[in-house]
């Protein structure tokens, strides 16, 4: 089956032939040949011309991001600096990482 979405087009593979996979990187090349759909981290999905999102279908928020630290390192110059210099990136990335940039 195809559809198109403006100028990109979408296949599905037919029934009676399944496709699973939990290695991201398999589900990518299988999505790129028309063998179905998957869900990916929309930094992801939108980096790739070859794929289009699926249309009426909402974003999913999956929690938050965590940095962790051990002990006392946390209050040391060289792991807080390196706390911040990732959080700043992180943040600058925001609208990426949660969807929002196509």
């Amino acid at each position: 089956m195809e559809f198109r979405i403006g100028p990109a087009r979408v296949r599905f593979a037919p029934r009676g032939a399944p496709f699973r996979t939990t290695d991201g990187e398999a589900q990518i090349v299988a999505v790129r040949q028309g063998l179905g759909i998957t869900t990916l981290p929309c930094f992801v999905g939108d980096a790739d011309p070859l794929l289009v999102r699926v249309p009426g279908t909402d974003l999913h928020m999956y929690g938050t991001l965590w940095l962790l630290t051990q002990g006392e390192t946390r209050k040391t110059k060289r792991v807080r600096l390196f706390t911040e210099f990732v959080s700043r990136r992180l943040a600058a990335y925001a609208p990426l990482l949660a969807g929002l940039s196509s």
